[in-house]
């Protein structure tokens, strides 16, 4: 008899068809399911359905993987749902974990992972959590895809990383930090912080800046943090304090209580270019040079619409402030409230330069330092237009010195230059 191609091939895929997955019913405990995978091929694949359970503990490689947003862990107790220490090779895929009412501290987290080396998390969801979501000290690996939310703590902690990626994640209503980067000591880290969406971060544990980021780098050297979108932050979008030889790029920011990006503290090195800043209190400040916070380039970002205010009600409405030993050039600032550009504060003045900026509508255009132990500053080839108070001014700390150096009649402070800039009302 002859069979139809199409009746043949329809035959053939009733016949290869996977058998069903099993209930979570047939799966009664966790963690001897768990067991017995480590023990078999390595891979525990869980149904749909809601597991109730106390801490899981792997210490060995392994897979498990969920049905995305129907696979859900919630805490029985107090710790982890899931704590990952002194292994390599895991992967988390498909997983929720609701930490539901469980007592966490502000200390744990929904998953906790210890010295993982090729570590993979990938399309899970961190919900609920009474302290933090994903907690990781020195590991290394993905970390891709994922959502965290409803977090009271911080979304996602790192310490002390060895080569981790931390991408592509949804991180929203968090109750202090959306991603820390952190080292124990000033040191290379090295992790790359790219294309998250940040947004809604509170500080609800109070403080000056120690909480409300969006994405916070602490001590931990040569990360990059590229093509982030963050928005409506208690205090910065993103926060380098003693980070040496960070990349701040390319990054989306909206709405921010204080400084939208600030680098600050001890840290040495750091490119802060290509982003796009607006509505903000303060855009940029490269800071803290009386603590060793030095050499910078501030290049090629568009900052709109600085209030100041916000958060902390002294904080400045500058677009760019700087202290020590930086370049600030090709920048286009307009709207801010105080002052476009800032160059040093009272002595902490030093290797400043503002070159072939645009700064349009502001308080006062560009402004520097002549206060006693302040350097001069290079000022040349910007574009001031519309200040409403001066283009380019002396000050001391807060209160302006001598007349706007943009007339004519301005004389410009001894070993100072101040050249070819265009001012126009």
């Amino acid at each position: 008899m002859t069979l139809a191609r199409r009746s043949l091939l329809a035959g053939l895929a009733v016949s290869a068809a996977a058998p069903a997955l099993a209930k979570s019913s047939d799966i009664k405990d966790l963690k001897t399911a768990l067991e017995k995978a480590i023990q078999g091929d390595g891979v525990l694949d869980l149904p749909a359905g809601r597991f109730l359970t106390e801490t899981l503990e792997v210490t060995q490689p392994l897979t498990i993987r969920g049905v995305p947003g129907r696979t859900i862990l919630a805490a029985k107790g107090g710790g982890p749902l899931l704590s990952i220490t002194g292994t390599a090779h895991v992967t988390l895929s498909g997983l929720t974990f609701d930490g539901g009412d469980a007592p966490l501290t502000e200390d744990q987290s929904l998953v906790f992972c210890d010295t993982v080396e090729g570590l993979l998390i990938d399309g899970c969801t961190f919900i609920n959590g009474k302290g933090s979501g994903l907690r990781l000290e020195a590991c290394s690996g993905r970390i891709s895809g994922n959502s965290f939310s409803n977090i009271a703590n911080t979304a996602l902690f790192s310490r002390n990383a060895k080569g981790l990626e931390i991408s592509g994640n949804d991180v929203r209503d968090i109750g202090n930090n959306g991603i820390q980067v952190w080292a124990s000591a000033p040191s290379e880290d090295g992790t790359i912080v790219s294309g998250n969406r940040v947004a809604r971060i509170a500080a609800k544990a109070g403080g000056d800046g120690q909480n409300g980021n969006g994405i916070n780098v602490y001590k931990a050297g040569n990360v990059i943090v590229a093509n982030n979108r963050v928005s409506d932050c208690a205090f910065s979008a993103v926060r380098n304090n003693q980070g040496s030889n960070c990349q701040i790029t390319g990054n989306s920011i909206s709405r921010t209580g204080e400084v939208a990006i600030y680098c600050e503290f001890g840290f040495e090195g750091a490119v802060v270019s290509g982003n796009l800043i607006a509505d903000v209190a303060f855009g940029i400040s490269i800071t803290n040079f009386n603590e060793g916070g030095r050499l910078a380039v501030v290049s090629n970002n568009v900052i709109r619409n600085v209030s100041g205010g916000g958060t902390l009600p002294y904080t400045s409405a500058l677009g760019i402030g700087a202290e020590g030993d930086t370049q600030v050039i090709g920048n286009v600032v307009e709207n801010a409230a105080q002052t476009g550009i800032g160059l040093g504060w009272g002595k902490y003045c030093r290797n400043l330069s503002a070159t072939s900026n645009l700064v349009r509508n502001c308080g006062r255009g560009i402004t520097f330092s002549l206060s006693e132990g302040a350097e001069p500053v290079m000022i040349t080839n910007n574009r001031i237009a519309g200040s409403k108070l001066a283009a380019i001014q002396g000050m001391d700390q807060k209160d302006p010195v001598g007349p706007d150096l943009a007339e004519n009649g301005g004389i410009v402070p001894p070993r100072g230059m101040i050249a070819g800039n265009l001012v126009t009302p």
